[in-house]
């Protein structure tokens, strides 16, 4: 038994050698799929890699020109700075996955029109307002006053972290480090940015389309 005992703390410690012995370009890749404490049961001493991989692999957002919103009167917003096409509202019948969002918007035939998609980032901070008024709906959000969307909801985007890793909101700086399985979204109720793993569904989705 004891020699049995002496065995076993040997090959936990030889495991717990393999563990912290992750390289950086391995901890960097387990970001994109993994949270910092689940990397760091596996790699115990990996904390400065963690730090090390947040420095290099930062992508920012680059936004579009300052919009200029004209309703159609048919339901639909057009943006004529970017040519975009936004519906007035965003969809809130229930809430989807990013995949889900995508799938809905490939289908969609909203004011007798097809072509839609959801936006990428840029595309959706373009509505944020830049404080917190009385919308369409007649409730206050940090959304574009021609735009209904009540109280605010979170809005998927298509940018991914893999796409973009840093985003500067009203708030701070945020970071994700989750690669494709991580998405933007944006909170019109408090005017903020935020990111959520892509399978979560839990939120919303603003419909947009390339305009003329």
């Amino acid at each position: 038994m004891r020699i049995l005992a002496i065995g076993l703390i040997i090959w936990l410690s030889m495991a717990s050698s393999v563990w912290a012995d992750c390289t950086k370009e391995e901890v960097c890749s387990m970001m994109k799929t993994m949270g910092h404490f689940d990397i760091l049961d596996k790699c115990p001493n990996a904390a400065p890699l963690l730090g090390e991989c947040k420095k290099v692999s930062e992508t920012r957002l680059e936004d579009l020109a300052t919009p200029k919103f004209v309703e159609s009167g048919d339901g639909t917003v057009k943006d004529t700075v970017n040519h975009l096409e936004w519906l007035k509202a965003g969809i809130r019948d229930q809430k989807y996955s990013l995949k889900e969002a995508e799938d809905l918007a490939l289908t969609a035939e909203q004011s007798g029109k097809t072509g839609w998609r959801v936006p990428t980032l840029p595309e959706l901070k373009t509505l944020l307002y830049n404080e917190r008024v009385a919308n369409a709906s007649g409730q206050k959000a940090w959304v574009n006053p021609i735009f209904d969307d009540g109280r605010g909801h979170y809005y998927w985007t298509s940018t991914t972290c893999e796409k973009v890793s840093v985003v500067e909101d009203r708030y701070q700086k945020k970071l994700c480090q989750q690669g494709e399985q991580g998405a933007w979204l944006i909170h019109f109720n408090i005017g903020a940015i935020f990111w959520h793993h892509t399978t979560a569904k839990n939120y919303y989705v603003w419909l947009v389309r390339n305009s003329e």
